[in-house]
């Protein structure tokens, strides 16, 4: 079993099998990064991946859960941008809701 050194913010330097670490690729273009469980005190940790990281990770079978770009990236291009008065226009039709 292939093991793979990182650090936890709490515990410092832990030891990892590749089946801990999850990576995850962002769609809107925020690039790789990968999260674990630390097996010493179980809190989430989360960082950037490298590059030379994720290479290192697909070359041994593990490959990146690809969420999809968020919905504000799909905006319509036609349509106008929110202006302030909209967003006024807004509240008071959510206040007078209730």
């Amino acid at each position: 079993m292939l093991r793979v050194k990182s650090r936890c913010w709490r515990c410092g330097e832990v030891t990892l099998a590749l089946e801990e670490i999850m990576m995850v690729e962002h769609g809107d273009g925020d690039g790789v990064f990968y999260s674990f469980f630390c097996p010493t005190c179980g809190d989430v940790q989360a960082y950037a991946a490298d590059p030379r990281f994720v290479d290192f990770m697909r070359m041994n079978g593990s490959q990146p859960i690809l969420l999809p770009e968020p919905i504000e990236c799909k905006r319509e291009a036609a349509s106008p941008p929110l202006t302030w008065d909209d967003l006024l226009d807004l509240h008071l039709q959510l206040e007078g809701d209730s």
